[in-house]
């Protein structure tokens, strides 16, 4: 079923969402959150469902259809806001897109709470390991680490101003708790955690040397 689920999902809305992603990033220079972030973000969303589902974790065989949206609208407002709330114009962008597509009303509001959350690394409380906001703001963090991580952080915190000599340390400890956030909510996918694992040490590594040539 966990697969059927995930074409399903795939065949009704990937064109659709591709395109539309592609899109809104047309002439806006963010290559590292542009529409081929998002289809990144889906692939790692894939990863956890498939351990979620397969473990019996979930039962809403609609999760596949609300994720696939979410992943590729979670950040269409780095268009508008380059800054850490930018989650609020993106929500606005995928509700004109559910309104426009008559997306059933009943996924909106799991939708859209995800895809403005999706950036808030505060983690003052334990995630639903099971809940579409935990896949996608993790699914989001898997994206940040290693070598794609390494560019993502240096465009994104340039963006926003951060001095170089503040980088090291700032993204060192940014990937760091997004990391300690997923061994907290999936320590039941000790694979997922240790493949992420290597990831991190990637973005650690490159960082701190950087820092130490600084």
């Amino acid at each position: 079923m966990t697969e059927e689920l995930i074409k399903s999902a795939e065949e009704k809305y990937k064109p659709i969402l591709e395109g539309t992603c592609r899109q809104l990033f047309t002439g806006v220079q963010i290559p590292s959150h542009d529409h081929i972030h998002h289809a990144r973000v889906w692939e790692y969303t894939k990863e956890i469902l498939r351990n979620l589902l397969l473990n019996g974790m979930i039962s809403d065989t609609s999760v596949a259809d609300k994720a696939i949206i979410a992943a590729y609208f979670h950040d269409t407002g780095l268009i508008v806001n380059t800054g850490a709330d930018h989650g609020k114009e993106s929500r606005k962008i995928c509700q004109e897109f559910l309104n426009k597509h008559n997306i059933d009303i009943s996924f909106h509001s799991e939708i859209l709470d995800a895809v403005e959350k999706h950036d808030d690394k505060n983690y003052t409380a334990g995630s639903d390991p099971a809940s579409l906001a935990a896949i996608i703001a993790i699914a989001d963090d898997m994206d940040a680490f290693g070598h794609i991580g390494v560019l993502r952080y240096w465009e994104i915190y340039s963006m926003r101003g951060i001095a170089v000599t503040d980088m090291p340390d700032q993204i060192i400890r940014n990937a760091c708790n997004r990391f300690r956030h997923l061994e907290e909510t999936y320590p039941m996918f000790p694979e997922l955690i240790s493949h992420q694992k290597e990831r991190l040490d990637t973005l650690v590594s490159f960082y701190s040397s950087l820092k130490n040539s600084l």
